[in-house]
């Protein structure tokens, strides 16, 4: 009973941990989550853990008015399908700066999330 009871118990943990690899979360971006940085960035990249649903990915950058400054729609690259980007305007003017992403994986499993990151004022 004891063996049956431990079998039971590893058997639904390896079942649940399939399941939260299955959804796709953010490994790193550039710029880097709360970053500080001196340039403005041409785009915005956030790489995740598994590849991604081209179709229903969202990535935004919104000013501190909370206008968007993002261009164009975010795009999953080809080479990568696990990055999502999105363009911005040449120069930022200093201040803060919120991404906002929502991506499906593959297997249909929706996340979504958001970070700052400033740009610095020139010296």
């Amino acid at each position: 009973m004891k063996r049956l009871a431990a079998f039971v118990i590893a058997a639904s943990g390896a079942f649940s941990a399939g399941l939260t690899l299955a959804h796709a979360f953010p490994v790193n971006s550039m710029p880097h989550v709360g970053a500080s940085i001196k340039a403005s960035p041409g785009r915005v990249k956030i790489w995740f853990d598994a590849d991604l649903e081209p179709l229903f990915d969202k990535l935004l950058v919104k000013d501190a008015q909370g206008q968007v400054v993002s261009q164009g729609t975010a795009q999953v690259d080809a080479r990568d399908p696990a990055l999502l980007e999105v363009r911005l305007p040449p120069a930022l003017p200093p201040g803060p700066y919120h991404v906002y992403w929502q991506v499906n994986s593959r297997d249909g499993h929706r996340t979504q999330g958001d970070f700052t990151f400033t740009v610095q004022p020139a010296r």
